[in-house]
Formats: structure tokens, sequence, C-alpha cells
């Protein structure tokens, strides 16, 4: 039934281009490692499409073995560990990224073909044995485990804290959706190849559901009091700024957050005091931060912590943070008045 890869690479492409889009607005490595797993599921589903309807060739197999059955699973799991560990991260996963696929795309195009069973069995003509179906059974176990975990620990954070309802629902589709493609490869396995595009095609349909989920603006912005001031907030819930804050600085290393405040003209010293505004100027920050922003935000060394302050405070000029310098300031001008 060719109609079933035919809706999984559309249903792929789709999801690829609103992820696709969104890393062009804000560039985020979760979204670029997401894109690229589902530009492979695409390509996978439209090459098991072709040739099911107009003949398989050796290339055709190559190119639906080398980006479906493996490489799918771990970028996907990379982009959910970018997520989790962000900091960690940056600093071997795109090497390991890259040394995973090139070592996968080897082996496949390495692996023999048989080529008098390749126009009834398309791409299980390949020869899968030894190392290629080791890796394929480790990537695929590992992936899921990943995916499935890093999610379900995402919806119980954000049912434990109470806010982004929307991202509760939509992960809660992501680990659905992820589950059932799992067990479209599950029963392809055990010899049942008509259903596995009917299982990927019930499961991408959930994830992109759960994608344009996550999108969605949720009624009550994110760990913000109700007394603050009321800004534009986008589809997370959070202001501009704090989105900023969140997506662009608190993402890397501390050398990182150095180099983007310095490149919004933020100094950063190394003493490693904090003085009393700044310090009540981090706390009131920190209440504003999503749960993994504030990780990242209190893991980072003092001097990094107060020249993210003072670009939240100086140049974003968020209220909240705003209100507490210019009470600052007007305190010392009485004081120099009276003086």
């Amino acid at each position: 039934m060719v109609v079933f890869p035919i809706i999984s690479a559309v249903l792929a492409a789709m999801c690829a281009a609103v992820i696709g889009r969104d890393a062009m607005r804000r560039p985020r490595p979760d979204k670029i490692a997401w894109l690229v797993a589902f530009v492979m599921f695409a390509l996978a589903a439209g090459a098991d499409a072709w040739g099911r309807e107009l003949g398989w060739s050796e290339g055709l197999a190559r190119v639906y073995y080398a980006t479906g059955p493996a490489l799918v699973v771990a970028f996907l799991a990379i982009g959910e560990l970018y997520l989790l560990f962000p900091n960690k991260m940056g600093r071997f996963a795109p090497g390991a990224a890259i040394l995973l696929t090139a070592v996968w795309v080897t082996l496949v195009l390495g692996a023999p073909i048989d080529a008098s069973r390749l126009a009834d069995d398309g791409w299980e003509a390949i020869d899968r044995s030894g190392a290629l179906r080791v890796m394929a059974i480790a990537i695929n176990a590992i992936g899921t485990c990943i995916i499935v975990g890093g999610l379900l620990w995402s919806i119980w954070r954000f049912r434990q804290t109470g806010t982004h309802r929307n991202r509760m629902l939509g992960c809660t589709l992501i680990v659905t959706g992820t589950l059932a493609v799992a067990m479209g490869g599950t029963l392809t396995r055990l010899g049942h190849y008509e259903y596995l595009y009917i299982a990927m095609s019930i499961g991408i349909a959930l994830i992109f559901a759960g994608v344009l989920w996550t999108r969605r603006p949720d009624h009550v912005a994110a760990a913000r009091p109700a007394s603050d001031d009321r800004q534009v907030v986008d589809e997370s819930g959070l202001s501009d700024e704090l989105v900023f804050l969140v997506e662009q600085v608190l993402t890397g290393a501390p050398a990182d957050v150095r180099a983007m405040c310095l490149a919004w003209s933020v100094q950063t010293t190394d003493d490693p005091a904090m003085p009393r505004r700044d310090a009540r100027q981090a706390w009131r920050l920190r209440k504003h931060l999503p749960a993994d922003a504030r990780e990242r935000f209190d893991a980072l060394p003092v001097p990094e912590r107060r020249a993210v302050v003072e670009l939240a405070a100086d140049v974003l000029q968020i209220p909240a943070l705003n209100r507490i310098d210019d009470g600052y300031r007007s305190s010392r001008e009485t004081v120099r008045l009276e003086g």
C-alpha cells in the first residue's frame, strides 16, 4: 500500500518545514537536530514510496536504509539531549553526530545487495548482518529510551510546576507518536512489514500534532507573578526579552555566555562578589525564568551570571528588573541631595 509511505513522507516534510521555520527565526541546536531527523524521515518514506510504485534500484535501497532505520531516531535523541543538557551537549554532540552519521552511512554503502531479490524485496535485499544489524539495534534501543524518557521527564516537570500546559500536552503527543513509530519498526522485525507505514503514519501524525501543540500560547505566562508588567509574549508564554535570554544567551558554556553578553555591549568582570543591587536583580530574574533556564542560570559562575543580569536589566530592559534599578538609583540620588 503505497499510500501510507506517501502520507508519512508528506507529514514528515510538513513537520520539517515547521521546525525549520522556527530554527531560522531562533536558531537552536535541538531544533536543527530535529529538523535533520524529519528531513531524513521524509527522504526514507519517499524512497520507499518511489521503490514500491516505480521499482527499486540499489541506490534507492541504500538511500532508504541510510536515512530511515537508524539516523532518524539518532537525531531525535540528540535533539532531546540538547534540551535536557544544553551546556554539556554543546561540547561534544556535533562531533559525535558527524561520526555516528559517517560510520552508519559507510556501513550502508559497503553492505552487499542481493540483486536477485531487489525487485521484489526492495531495501530488504541489503545484507543487514554483522555490524550493521548491531548498530541499528543499538541506535534504535538507546535513542528510543532517550526520547521517551526525556519527554516523560519534561511532562512530569511541567505537571509539577503547573506551567506550560500546552507544552506538556504537546510532549504527551510526541511520546505517543514516538512509541507508535517504534512499534512499527518492531512489527517489521517480527515479519509484519505490511503494518510498518500504518504505524509510521499514525506516529508521525501524532508527533506533528505534538510539535504544533507545543507552539500554542498558554493563557498564563510561565513563572511570572500577576503583578508584573504585561509584555508581548510568544507561543512559549514568555516575553520576547525573556525568550531571547533563554534561547540565545543561556544555552551555551560560560565562555559562550560571556561572548554573547560582550556582543551586546556588556563587559564581564572577574570579580567573584556580586553587588547587592545585582544580587537582588539576579534573584528577581531567576524567578521569571523557566525551570530548565533557571538551572542553567544557577550553574553559571558569578561573573557570567552578573553579566546576564546586566544584559537583562540595562540592555533588554525587562521592566521587573528596571524597577529595582530605578529604586536603587533614586535612593542614591536622595542620599547625594540630602548630603
